[in-house]
């Protein structure tokens, strides 16, 4: 799944990959856990991405589903995007 979101200027890709299942309490059933793959690039300029972020967890628990990293990765990206422009307003 890849989604690209504009935010405040900038282009957000959120892809989100599966990495491998974890165990639950009982061992014999197991769950896939999701990591959001993120790149920002400005909107001026969406040929020259930054490099990758791999994004998986939220408050340090796995996500636990597709949409789950989706949306944490847009809402990091995000975070990243308005601290970096609150940066170049001091």
């Amino acid at each position: 799944m890849n989604r690209t979101y504009e935010y405040r200027g900038y282009a957000i890709r959120v892809g989100v990959e599966a990495n491998g299942p974890v165990p639950l309490e009982r061992s014999e059933i197991k769950r896939p856990r999701y990591a959001a793959v993120v790149s920002i690039a400005s909107s001026d300029n969406p040929a020259a991405p930054s490099s990758a972020l791999k994004i998986d967890d939220a408050a340090g628990l796995p996500f636990s589903s597709d949409i789950d990293a989706l949306m944490g990765g847009y809402s990091a990206a995000r975070r990243l995007i308005d601290e970096q422009l609150a940066d170049t307003q001091c």
